[in-house]
């Protein structure tokens, strides 16, 4: 018997919240793992000092940012997927992620004015990024006629992803060998830098934006139909275009303010939710949000967790998982598979 959406999101998101306090409370000292089940005490007991910090500086945000950032690029993923109806798009793939990581990487080459004029400088300048790299990609993308193609959509996003990355590298060849160390942790993906005030502006974004999509999700699903057939049911297709452009480069910028480049999140959890429920928006939306939220708290905690002391980049166990799924997907798409 096929599920409905509201028992996949309902349990999926059971899930994510049991995982999320679990995960706190999980940790490692002296080579082993110490599990604290009563660690919400902590956080009104400040007897214990270092319990109390490491709760509420350490692990709390860390948790909460996987939460966040895994519902955006999730979000975000499906929105490309479904508007461009192109299995393959992504944040990553499409060098969105690449111009939001450049213009923090950019904004790391002037740190002073991140201490001059506050935190969320950094957000907002890696949305900057993202705007600018998707227009790009969706403008290098319409082939003859202004129709954009799968191929021009991969092409350029290969470009401008390329792009990015010399620039990036350019830029971390001139910093000075600590700062070096600690920009290329973070462009590898973690979640080891985020305060409270960035979870709390990328929080209220991403649930803004999930409630106007799902209010949206009738013209997204006529606009998953192409151009021509959104038009005839009376969707204008290219403000909706842009609209969505802007909103993936929000959600994706964002995240990746607070986690990185990580890689193939919004490729796994929207597919796998569509081979769940179909390409419906009002279906998909909330699952994906909770499936993507779920997937990085998950994937943050090994990272954390699997070799400690050490801690493996999370983007490194995202890619493992991501370039097999992107694989056959690649396989279906050259067999001819239906999209």
């Amino acid at each position: 018997m096929r599920r409905s959406p509201l028992f996949w999101t309902l349990s999926l998101g059971a899930l994510a919240l049991v995982a999320a306090w679990a995960f706190v409370g999980l940790g490692s000292q002296m080579g082993s793992y110490v599990f604290m089940p009563h660690w919400l005490q902590a956080l009104f007991d400040t007897s214990d000092t270092m319990e109390y910090a490491i709760i509420l500086n350490l692990r709390a945000p860390r948790v909460a940012a996987g939460l966040v950032v895994g519902m955006s690029l999730a979000v975000a993923g499906q929105l490309l997927q479904g508007v461009t109806r192109n299995p393959l798009a992504d944040p990553y793939l499409l060098g969105i992620s690449g111009g939001a990581g450049l213009m923090v990487v950019l904004l790391h080459a002037f740190y002073f004015l991140v201490e001059a004029l506050g935190w969320w400088l950094v957000p907002t300048v890696a949305f900057l990024g993202a705007s600018a790299s998707a227009f790009a990609v969706l403008r290098l993308a319409r082939g003859p006629g202004g129709r954009m193609t799968v191929l021009g959509l991969i092409l350029s996003g290969v470009v401008i992803n390329a792009f990015c990355a010399a620039l990036m590298g350019f830029l971390l060849v001139r910093f000075d060998p600590f700062h070096q160390l600690i920009t290329r942790r973070w462009l590898a993906g973690g979640l080891s830098f985020v305060n409270w005030p960035q979870i709390g502006m990328v929080t209220v974004a991403a649930v803004a934006a999930l409630v106007y999509l799902r209010a949206r999700a009738h013209d997204l699903n006529a606009l998953s139909l192409g151009t021509s057939g959104a038009e005839t049911v009376g969707v204008d297709a290219d403000r909706l275009l842009t609209r969505s452009a802007l909103i993936s480069s929000m959600l994706t910028g964002l995240g990746v303010s607070l986690a990185g480049l990580l890689g193939y999140v919004g490729l796994i959890v929207p597919h796998a939710v569509r081979l769940l429920l179909g390409n419906d928006f009002r279906a998909t939306l909330p699952v994906t949000a909770v499936a993507g939220a779920l997937l990085l708290v998950v994937a943050d905690a090994a990272a954390r967790l699997a070799f400690a002391p050490e801690e493996l980049p999370v983007g490194v166990l995202t890619a493992i998982v991501g370039c097999p799924v992107l694989l056959v997907l690649l396989r279906a798409q050259m067999r001819g598979a239906p999209r």
